[in-house]
């Protein structure tokens, strides 16, 4: 099921969501940006594609390098083994190297 048929269908759980999201991610004692970080190292842990890119581009939006990109990949690679980073082909194109074969 979508996130738009959701939406659709509990549009009061939806907004409940966002509001929340919102919430979390607003600057604190962490600023926005060292959180988006930490979602992309946790995507990495989830392997989830669609996380990964979404909290990427979001970091990078509030001003992440790609160095920094890296090294929060790098901490899911540290606690998890290379597996929860080189599952994903979007690893590459976050990092912006070209993918293998292309």
């Amino acid at each position: 099921m979508s996130l738009t048929i959701l939406a659709k269908q509990q549009p009061s759980t939806i907004n409940a969501l966002y509001k929340l999201k919102n919430e979390v991610f607003r600057d604190g004692a962490l600023t926005s940006k060292e959180k988006a970080l930490m979602a992309v190292s946790l995507s990495c842990l989830m392997r989830c594609d669609t996380c990964l890119e979404t909290w990427a581009v979001r970091a990078k939006e509030l001003g992440a390098t790609v160095d920094q990109l890296r090294e929060a990949m790098l901490v899911a690679m540290y606690l998890a083994g290379p597996a929860s980073v080189v599952w994903s082909d979007k690893v590459d194109l976050i990092l912006g190297e070209p993918l293998e074969g292309a």
